[in-house]
């Protein structure tokens, strides 16, 4: 039978059992090779094997046994920290797939960054320089100036973003990134730890590109619109399609054709985030060769757009055409729940309220009842407590029900803990 082999998977199970469902539509068993047992119906997967898949040598081996067991004709990572690993597994394997040099490229900001100025292209991007040690940051300080963003060059799900005001932030916003990035805390640092990127902060408003390359050619699905929270830049609110009108959307197309060229991408999905500048203007944030998370290409697109982003996804990876065709023209939107302090999650005391909302169709725990829960810089990530996922005809009635959901769904807490924040909100959310 064709398989597909996936490298590890998404945090959540909607996202997990999405990848193998459209593995399935397609006619393809799934063989999975993980670091732990992934949540899968097991009647999804043909097999599973569990491996440190951050031991290079230890993954290749085993991914080139279940090559030797199954008819595997495509392989995909649906995160960022395997995009190197499963680049070099599927040049080995003589299947289509991102190129190792680009691959490399994409998985660091400011590699990305020096491809855009080789290509003649510096005016996509915020000023920026390599930090790597305390004369480097002081240097990087005074090429680009205040206020900024300190965060690393190859961390991933935007953990890490700190903005640095003034000359008083610098040191204490670097021992804090210097302290996250150690390998030790997580192996995603291996190759460059410590290695971080100082840029301009930029205004305007933020988005995302959801595409595939396929051979040379760039398909892009659609342009999504997000929403941040300060003061670390955590993502709690997109919404597919854009309400960009079509200059401006051209610009973030044309910044998006302009990425995906001067680093080399080919034959994968990508997902670009950017900021829109006041005058029309964009700006690169980052390209990730995989696809975009938040719910985004797993749920949105599908749900307003009828296109199965999954589905062309492993197409690509399996040397198909993808299907691209839209079906429909609804809006969808997520709202990560974010939690207003640090503690002991007790679940959600508003849930029968959020459920009874117009538009909505999913409701997810992100995190576990009884899950200790702790507040960025500590962890970036387990801050979201829960998602909604709704769809509307119109982009503001999605805003409309996903703003409600939020004040509905309120968290509760068992115990918690006065040294991270209690009573108060540390992640202030606010309109783009």
């Amino acid at each position: 039978m064709p398989s597909v082999l996936f490298v590890n998977t998404r945090r959540s199970p909607l996202e997990v059992n999405a990848t193998a469902l459209a593995a399935h539509r397609l006619g393809l068993d799934v063989v999975v090779l993980a670091d732990r047992e992934p949540p899968y119906a097991p009647e999804l997967v043909a097999e599973t094997r569990i491996v440190n898949t951050f031991d290079a040598a230890a993954a290749r081996e085993a991914a080139l046994d279940l090559a030797r067991r199954h008819d595997i004709r495509g392989v995909l990572t649906w995160g960022d920290r395997d995009v190197e690993f499963v680049a070099g597994l599927t040049t080995e394997l003589g299947l289509p797939g991102l190129p190792p040099a680009a691959a490399r490229t994409v998985r660091n900001k400011f590699l990305t960054r020096e491809a855009l100025t080789a290509a003649g292209r510096p005016d996509l991007m915020p000023r920026y320089a390599l930090v790597h040690d305390e004369d480097s940051l002081h240097r990087a300080a005074a090429q680009v100036g205040y206020p900024a963003v300190l965060k690393p060059t190859g961390a991933s799900g935007s953990r890490g973003i700190h903005r640095v005001h003034g000359p008083e932030d610098l040191s204490t916003e670097y021992g804090l990134l210097r302290a996250f990035t150690r390998p030790e805390r997580d192996p995603i640092f291996r190759a460059r730890p410590g290695e971080l990127i100082y840029e301009e902060l930029l205004g305007g408003t933020e988005h995302s590109v959801e595409g595939l390359v396929v051979g040379d050619e760039i398909r892009i699905v659609g342009i999504t619109d997000k929403w941040v929270a300060d003061p670390y830049s955590i993502e709690y609110l997109q919404i597919h399609p854009t309400d960009l009108d079509r200059e401006r959307q051209h610009a973030i197309e044309d910044l998006t054709a302009q990425t995906v060229r001067a680093t080399g991408m080919r034959d994968c999905a990508f997902h670009l985030e950017c900021r829109l500048l006041p005058d029309g203007t964009a700006r690169l944030l980052e390209i990730a060769g995989r696809i975009g998370g938040g719910y985004i290409t797993s749920h949105l697109i599908p749900l307003a757009t009828g296109i199965d982003f999954y589905a062309a996804a492993i197409a690509v990876a399996t040397g198909n055409p993808p299907d691209l065709e839209r079906r429909s023209n609804l809006h969808a939107g997520s709202r990560q729940l974010i939690s207003p302090q640090a503690g002991t999650f007790a679940g959600f005391a508003g849930l029968n309220a959020v459920l009874e909302l117009p538009g909505v169709e999913h409701v997810a725990l992100d995190q576990a009842v009884g899950t200790r829960v702790a507040l960025p810089p500590e962890d970036y990530m387990g801050c979201v407590l829960g998602s909604v996922i709704a769809r509307r005809a119109g982009h503001a009635a999605v805003h409309e029900v996903l703003q409600q959901a939020a004040q509905d769904a309120s968290p509760a807490f068992a115990f918690a803990f006065p040294e991270q924040g209690e009573g108060k909100t540390v992640l202030a959310a606010h309109a783009r």
